[in-house]
This record gives C-alpha cells, structure tokens and sequence, in this order.
C-alpha cells in the first residue's frame, strides 16, 4: 500500500487483493484489510469492531511521554468519530444541532459567493491550480465564516486545526515522524481551544445563526458542559477541510480523464447531483476508515482476535464488481449508486450534506464559467504522495480555460 505506484493509483491493488485475498493481513504493519463491499459495509455497522483508535495511535508514538501531549489529548477526548455508543449517539445527536435546514439554506449563498470570488481571481488567467487556487480555499473560507470566526482569526484557525488533524490516520511513518507531528498538534490544541472558548463566550453574550451559537444552544438544552465544545468543533472542522479538498480535486481529475461524461454534464447540468456521486464512488477522498476489533472477531473466513487493527477499505469497496457493474467505468448516470465515500450505519458523515452542496455548487459554477476546462499540457498533476493512508486527493492540478493560451 505504501509503494509509490500504489500511493497514486490503489485500484489495481484493491481489484488484486480482492480477488487473491479480500481479509488480508498485513504483517508489516500488523493490521487487518477488507476490500469487498459486502465485508466493508458489515464491518462499518459490526458493534464489536471500536471506532476508538487512541490505542493504535499511542502505540505509534512509540516512547513519547503522554504529558508532552496532554492537551491534544484532552481536546480530541471528546472526538466523535473515535467513540462508540451509547457516548457516539449523545456527541451525535448535539453535532447535528449545527447541520439545521435554516443554516444549510444559509450556506448555500455563501458556497456560492466564496466559489464566484475565487474563480474571479483566475478567470482572466487563462489557467489555474484546481487544488491551491479553488480546492483548498473554498472550505478554509466557507467553513471558518460558517463558524462565525472573525477573519483576523480565520488564518489562524484552519492552521491550528490542520495541525491537529494531520496526526489523525498517520500509517506507516516512523515514530519519530508520529512525536514531531503530537507536539506540534499539541500546541495547536492550545491556541485553538482558547480561540473556541473566546468564540463561545461571545456568543452566549450575543447568540447568532452560526454553528457554534447553534451548538451552544444544544449543549444548554441538553444540560452539557461546554467545555466538550471544542472537540465537536476540531471534528466538524477537519472533517470538512481536507476531505473535501481532496473530494473537489478528485472530481475535476475524474471528469477531464473522462471527456465523453464531462461533455455529457456540460449539456445536462441537471445530472449534477449523480455526477458528484459518482465522483465520490470512483474515486472517494476518505479510502480507508480503521477499527479496533473488541473482541474475537471472524470476518470472510479469517479469525481475527481481540484488540487487532482493522483497515476498512471503502474506495475499494466502492470499485467492487459484486456491488458495482463495471466498476472501473466512471458514469455520471450511474443508478443505485450505493457507494461508501461517506462510511454508513450510525457513522455515516455528520457532514455530508455541506459536503454535497460545496462539490455541487463548486463544479457547476466551474464548469459554466470555464467551460474550456482542461489539463495543462505543460504542467503534471501531481497526486498525493504520503504515509496518511485515510486520505486520497492532489498536491496540484494544473488546468487551463483560455484557448488564446493554447
């Protein structure tokens, strides 16, 4: 999985491993992968299998003292993602108090603004940076302003929050890498939890239409401390900054390596919705959740025992023939598109929805105001190349739009 041609393209490994060994164990790492559709989405839903991978993560800090770490560790103590219930559904169910149907309506002309603003800067440029230019700015605006964080702060916060998150689904670095990266999250869970505590007491003062008065709101409602803020906020955040990065630079890769459905969704802009599904199906920017198996566990004939890893593999579940027919074909009209770029069950992505409608209004703006859109010629798209196996997008993705540059 670490191979360089692997770290660009997986899929032919996926489509070998399924077929050769779809529970495979890898014993250089000493976790277990899954590959087949039907034995990823039961291993999504299996209540023996833990969303609590701090185990996993402290054993990759090999001899690194936890004090150095205190504060990363209080802020993500409280992480949704890495809880099972009954601890997930309480954390669940106040989270989705900030994904309301009056602030998603909100969102939308702010998408819309952010997305115009951004490529109003290029139009006249002839050509662009998918990644630098649209795909990394558009959620570091949006999600700040949705936050309702001031823009003197905004910098600061998506800075402090990648730092975070970047130690989150670290695979197959060193220990040392893994400690660099643990102190250097530790003092960003400093700063931005004083910036979230200074965010909450302003509005409990003057209370808005922004997430965090919103979450405020369900946490007074339902009795909690606030001090638990924070780490909703650090989840909400991460979710919806790198992966849909990746997700929007995927999406325009998929659509120019395949001319015949990009002309198919220029002249039916109403194929939108399917199309950024199958974007999502063909080539997700999350591949990989982890598990903790609980206890002895057997999943397609393989005996897995208590405490193992478990790497579930979505994007290669999502390339499964069994599931998919033709998998490896990308078809913006693809109908049941039951894929798993935003996981299932009761850990399906609390932020699909704001998801859904960046890469939505973000494309259709892209393409109905470049409609020339294609690769650079004279520049290569340079993939992702990392040990941070959850996630899958592009370091750059050089365009042009202006035929008189040709």
């Amino acid at each position: 999985l670490f191979a360089p041609e692997a770290l660009v393209n997986s899929y032919p490994l996926f489509k070998r491993m399924r077929s050769e060994d779809p529970v495979h164990y890898c014993e250089s790492e000493g976790y277990w992968i899954l590959t087949r559709y039907r034995d990823v989405e039961a291993a999504v839903r299996d209540e023996r299998l833990s969303s609590d991978r701090r185990p996993l993560r402290m054993n990759q800090l090999g001899s690194l003292d936890v004090k150095e770490i205190q504060n990363f560790l209080h802020l993500t103590s409280n992480w949704m993602g890495e809880k099972d219930p009954p601890e997930h559904t309480r954390l669940r169910k106040l989270a989705n108090q900030g994904f309301t149907t009056r602030a998603i309506e909100n969102w939308r002309s702010i998408i819309q603004n952010t997305t115009d603003r951004l490529l109003d800067q290029v139009q006249n440029l002839g050509g662009m940076d998918v990644v630098s230019d649209l795909a990394i700015p558009l959620p570091g605006f949006i999600i700040p302003e949705i936050f309702g964080v001031a823009e003197t702060d905004r910098a600061n916060l998506l800075e402090w929050a990648m730092d975070i998150t970047q130690i989150f689904g670290l695979v197959g670095g060193s220990t040392i890498e893994m400690a660099e990266l643990a102190r250097k999250a530790d003092k960003a869970a400093v700063q931005f939890s004083a910036l979230i505590r200074q965010l909450v007491e302003q509005r409990r003062r003057q209370p808005g239409t922004d997430m965090i008065s919103l979450l405020i709101v369900a946490y007074q409602e339902q009795g909690f401390n606030l001090e638990e803020l924070p780490s909703v906020c650090i989840q909400i955040l991460s979710a919806g900054l790198l992966t849909t990065t990746d997700q929007i630079a995927n999406g325009v890769n998929a659509l120019l390596c395949h001319p015949n459905q990009l002309e198919k969704l220029k002249k039916n802009p109403s194929l939108i919705n399917s199309a950024v599904e199958e974007m999502i199906r063909f080539d997700t920017s999350v591949p990989f959740f982890f598990r903790i198996a609980k206890q002895d566990v057997t999943i397609g004939g393989k005996d897995i025992a208590a405490g193992s890893a478990i790497i579930l593999g979505l994007g290669a579940a999502n390339h499964d023939p069994e599931k998919f027919e033709e998998p490896e074909v990308f078809d913006i009209t693809r109908t049941p598109n039951e894929h798993l770029g935003f996981s299932s069950g009761i850990h399906f992505c609390v932020g699909a929805v704001l998801a859904r409608m960046e890469l939505t209004i973000c494309l259709t703006t892209l393409l109905r105001r470049l409609p020339n859109l294609r690769f650079d010629p004279d520049k290569q798209a340079i993939p992702t190349k990392h040990s941070i196996l959850i996630l899958k997008g592009f370091d750059s993705l050089p365009v042009k739009f202006d035929d008189r540059l040709k």
